[in-house]
């Protein structure tokens, strides 16, 4: 009897150190599976992250590229238009050298009776000049006519009072030199003025209507000498006259 019951004793502390070793194991399984239901929620939640940022970047992605093709249209669109306004220019121009030649023949045209009347019509680096024999000069400092001068504007005042269309525009000009104190004029620009008036108001004393001539200083601006030399302060200081024809017709006619 004595034995029974030792070993049921021992029974029982065996049954008890197993049932301790299976509570023991079933934690340690119980907190793996927590973590790793805990990890997995995790990686689901990343993964889902991933796949809405994803959405986002395709999306952002998507408008981008409608945004080029757009732009690219645009583009395309204004390279069209820009070919379409240098043709348009380059039309214009090629009209423009037409109507040039047509100024310029209308030009030599209406002031071709000079060749009878001692006068001439010379271009100098695209600009046309109504020449008189002896060319109209100047003193230093002076705006006076000379008699050979008046002379020949003698001549081109018959040639204007016989072609009431001509016109014609008065440079006056002057070398570089300084005005000097108590001259009747400030400046050279003031002279040169006075100069191109000087030679309106001898037209139109020998007959010539007002509306066919106009005065301009250039001051020294525009010197054809040689300003450091006295041979070309004398050629600066001048009265050029150039053409100042009604062309209103010829640009009309060129427009149609």
């Amino acid at each position: 009897m004595r034995l029974i019951l030792n070993v049921l004793v021992v029974a029982l502390v065996l049954g008890s150190l197993q049932s301790c070793v299976s509570k023991k194991k079933y934690d340690e399984l119980l907190a793996s599976k927590e973590a790793t239901d805990a990890a997995l929620a995790e990686t689901q939640n990343q993964v889902q992250n991933l796949e809405e940022t994803n959405a986002q970047l395709e999306q952002q992605m998507a408008e981008q590229e409608e945004e080029m093709n757009s732009q690219i249209a645009s583009l395309r669109s204004d390279l069209d238009a820009t070919k379409s306004q240098v043709a348009q220019v380059q039309e214009k121009l090629e009209m423009t050298e037409e109507e040039l030649a047509m100024v310029k023949e209308e030009i030599n045209s209406i002031f071709g009776t000079y060749k009878d009347s001692g006068l001439s019509l010379e271009e100098r680096d695209g600009r046309l000049y109504v020449m008189t024999d002896p060319g109209i000069g100047y003193r230093s400092g002076s705006y006076s006519l000379s008699s050979d001068e008046r002379a020949a504007l003698e001549e081109l005042a018959t040639t204007l009072k016989n072609n009431s269309d001509l016109k014609i525009l008065v440079e006056g000009h002057t070398d570089d030199q300084t005005v000097k104190a108590g001259a009747s004029f400030q400046d050279n620009w003031e002279l040169s003025t006075k100069r191109a008036l000087a030679v309106v108001r001898q037209l139109i004393k020998n007959g010539v209507d007002a509306s066919q001539v106009a005065a301009v200083g250039r001051g020294d601006q525009m010197p054809v000498g040689d300003n450091e030399t006295a041979d070309g302060r004398a050629e600066n200081r001048r009265t050029v006259i150039l053409p100042d024809p009604d062309l209103s017709k010829v640009i009309n006619s060129g427009n149609n």
